[in-house]
């Protein structure tokens, strides 16, 4: 009967070896898969119109208009616009309707603070009232009032505000100052997301 020579060193290389080959797997962190987090490149999607397009929910989170001034986005219809929605990159997602018309979105607040945009208040008709104004992936209010600035009287059957040139300031996510061309200021304040009637 032959004896097996075990050699304490050569044991405890390849013990060694062996602890080091799985310390080495553990030490590597996992490769992510690109497949279990990415978002779909395009889906179908109802963009809410009802109240003006100004924010939309998609990816899990919510996304702005890129575009600042809401009224120069076309008019889709009322209340929901058919068509698909795709992320286009990681913090831009993007509206295409059937008629061709593309609408950009991004996951943060659009608009750079401290800097006066050209912009237009309307004064409500038959009062001093200026209503609440989309602007900057917001929707904003003030309970002021321009000085000698009224809409026009009910039942005229032309229009239903008087418009206020200016430009508008964001001083911080929630505040924002309007100045008429004629130097009245108006102090508005950000509302939360909601919904509308």
């Amino acid at each position: 009967m032959r004896r097996q020579i075990v050699r304490p060193g050569l044991s405890l290389i390849v013990a060694a070896l062996l602890l080091a080959g799985c310390g080495g797997a553990a030490a590597s962190p996992p490769t992510p898969s690109a497949t279990a987090t990415a978002t779909p490149l395009s889906q179908p999607f109802r963009l809410f119109t009802h109240c003006g397009i100004v924010t939309t929910y998609f990816a899990g989170r919510t996304f702005y208009l890129e575009e600042l001034d809401p009224a120069r986005v076309p008019y889709l219809g009322n209340p929901e616009a058919p068509g698909v929605m795709m992320l286009v990159s990681p913090h831009v997602a993007e509206f295409a309707d059937p008629a061709g018309h593309r609408i950009r979105f991004v996951d943060e607040l659009p608009g750079a603070l401290n800097t006066p945009y050209p912009f237009a208040v309307h004064v409500l008709s038959g009062g001093n009232r200026i209503i609440d104004e989309p602007f900057a992936g917001r929707h904003w209010h003030t309970a002021e009032t321009l000085p000698g600035i009224v809409g026009p009287p009910y039942g005229n059957g032309l229009d239903r505000f008087t418009v206020v040139p200016g430009t508008f300031t964001i001083l911080d996510a929630e505040d924002a100052v309007f100045r008429s061309d004629a130097g009245a200021v108006v102090h508005f304040t950000a509302l939360p997301l909601a919904g509308c009637d």
